[in-house]
């Protein structure tokens, strides 16, 4: 009997059973198709942490907050091996390394630095980065004010050290 108190045949609840089995089966078998993993093995040279000075507590918190999306090197939660969440994680990192990936700062020419750098600032300042559903999961990754004003100095500092340096 359903919540109406009315009695299911059998025949509906074969189709019931037959539709959790094809969720069931659908679900593992997409288990066998994860996606690429976000780990190339880049020039730590061509990083931004060796490419521009930064004062270690923002170094830390861009560590924390953006490099799980932002560079080469993440740090794959557990529930990263379950799809389609991995699907959805994958397609975010590849996003994120598309518009600024850290492990590839020295490719950037000057011009392409400085406006990510003024990126960086408006993103964190505006509360669009890191985006909130990775801080729900991932507490060290929440800025504070404090820390948004750190991070804006520095890409001020940091754009005009770019700017002084010599081709």
């Amino acid at each position: 009997m359903d919540h109406r108190g009315i009695r299911k045949t059998d025949g509906q609840m074969k189709i019931a059973w037959i539709i959790i089995g094809s969720f069931l089966a659908l679900f593992i078998i997409i288990q066998f198709f994860p996606p690429e993993k976000n780990d190339k093995i880049a020039n730590p040279k061509n990083d931004i942490i060796f490419s521009v000075e930064i004062p270690a507590m923002v170094k830390q918190k861009i560590v924390n907050a953006c490099y799980d999306c932002h560079s080469e090197k993440t740090a794959y939660p557990f529930y990263n091996r379950i799809a389609p969440v991995s699907w959805m994680m994958a397609r975010h990192i590849r996003e994120g390394k598309d518009h600024l990936n850290f492990s590839a700062w020295a490719t950037y020419d000057k011009k392409k630095q400085i406006k990510l750098l003024s990126d960086i600032c408006d993103e964190v300042t505006a509360g669009e980065m890191p985006v909130k559903s990775y801080v729900i999961m991932h507490s060290k990754a929440v800025i504070n004010e404090k820390e948004v004003q750190d991070i804006c100095a520095w890409t001020d500092q940091a754009a005009e050290q770019i700017l002084s340096k010599e081709d």
